[in-house]
């Protein structure tokens, strides 16, 4: 879902002859595939750090032992930052542009990743954590940019959609890729590659393949797009801040951001710690619930397109993505603890499009960019607080189902915020 200001740059380059316009139409659908590209492998560097909350050499080296809130709060702190960077620093892709803007990201991951690779203390590691929370912060609304700047409005919902999906197969390949990284070589060794796969290959394939087709100097925003209409970004606050619509929607995010938080951070340790699952099977059943997450991604949006039901959908699917964790809790089977898990990914997934579609129903034409900028990044916010106060619930005696049950109440608690938009939405 957007994350940030969209770009208010619109190609001017018009065509003359319908060879170059025929060109363009096929290399935009590239630059989806390389803005696909970059989400999925960004957040193999997001989900990594919990890979590691059961890794004894990892938590012995950085000097903090079995402390599941300090081993939470890497994640917290990663974000934090990245919540307020989608905020206040999407605005730089519209300066430098979606290649530039790409390429520098891909940088400081790289440069990070092997910084974080050697780190010997729990401040380096944490330090760490949050530069790559502001690194990665830009990236979606980045990617809004390049679309706006290749895809006419008609296209752009799809186009969007297809790099998108890129968040829940980065986890469904990270998990895995990352597991078997430190079982077969350690887990510093995890960092080095994963500092590398960004350094000499999504670095490279970005700033040679991307391209922006409007280079025109840019500058700050200043206005707030609205086609020919526009409004200054204190008229754009003053229209969401009495909007009680855009807030409901905002509390709903804040439930769904704090499952999507919560459960990257401590799903692998969960199975590992909490249900004995060996690195094989704990592989398997942290990858699955992603790719049930991107069904749900494409079953939300075709039903929501169908029966015209958003906001139930959201209602509906954030209530059983609760309920499906509290299920795992409860059950004693450990097979079916991770199937439950799964198919909470999945339900969580068919919020996905459908809250999306929800909030363009709902924000004004007139603050869109600013509406949707806002209520992701104080959804992300919110949704940082979830790894350290699982951490801090689970313990030192591992006390998982209380850690779970921070998912349970705000899923459910949150998805009754949509409840008067039903009728309507």
């Amino acid at each position: 879902m957007p994350e940030a200001y969209a770009s208010a740059t619109t190609p001017t380059d018009v065509r003359s002859t319908a060879a170059p316009a025929a060109v363009d139409s096929r290399y935009r659908w590239v630059i989806v595939a390389l803005l696909l590209f970059a989400v999925t492998t960004a957040y193999f560097d997001r989900i990594n750090i919990a890979v590691l909350f059961t890794n004894a050499d990892f938590k012995n080296t950085i000097g903090i032992g079995n402390n599941p809130a300090l081993l939470g709060l890497l994640m917290t702190a990663f974000v934090f930052a990245y919540g307020l960077s989608a905020v206040f620093l999407s605005v730089v892709s519209d300066m430098m542009g979606p290649r530039r803007t790409l390429s520098v990201i891909a940088l400081v991951l790289a440069v990070v990743m092997a910084a974080m690779g050697g780190a010997v203390s729990y401040a380096a590691m944490l330090a760490g954590r949050i530069v790559l929370g502001i690194a990665e912060g830009p990236m979606f609304g980045t990617a809004n940019v390049a679309v706006k700047q290749w895809f006419p409005p008609e296209q752009r919902g799809f186009a969007t959609a297809l790099w998108s999906v890129g968040a829940p197969i980065g986890s469904m390949i990270g998990f895995p890729l990352v597991i078997w990284l430190v079982a077969t070589y350690e887990w510093r060794a995890s960092f080095y590659i994963l500092g590398a796969l960004n350094g000499l290959l999504v670095l490279p394939i970005v700033w040679f393949f991307l391209k922006d087709r409007n280079t025109a100097a840019r500058g700050p925003l200043k206005k707030v797009e609205t086609g020919s209409d526009a409004v200054t970004y204190t008229e754009a606050f003053k229209i969401l801040v009495r909007n009680r619509y855009f807030w409901l929607l905002s509390l709903y995010d804040c439930g769904a951001m704090i499952f999507l938080w919560g459960f990257n951070s401590w799903l692998p340790a969960y199975l590992q710690e909490a249900r004995h699952f060996d690195v094989k099977h704990s592989s398997l059943f942290s990858a699955l619930p992603f790719a049930l997450m991107v069904g749900g991604f494409l079953l939300g949006g075709w039903l929501g397109d169908r029966f015209r039901k958003k906001a139930l959908i959201c209602v509906l699917g954030l209530m059983a993505a609760g309920l499906f964790i509290l299920g795992a809790g409860l059950v004693e089977s450990a097979v079916h603890a991770a199937l439950l898990l799964a198919f909470a990914a999945g339900a969580w997934g068919m919020t996905v499009p459908t809250l999306f579609a929800t909030g363009t129903e709902i924000i004004p034409p007139k603050v869109t960019a600013m509406g949707f900028g806002i209520y992701a990044g104080i959804a992300n916010i919110v949704g940082a607080t979830a790894p350290f106060v699982m951490g801090l619930l689970i313990g030192k005696d591992g006390n998982y189902f209380a850690g779970l049950m921070v998912m349970v109440v705000c899923c459910i608690g949150c998805s009754v915020a949509l409840v008067p938009l039903v009728r309507k939405h």
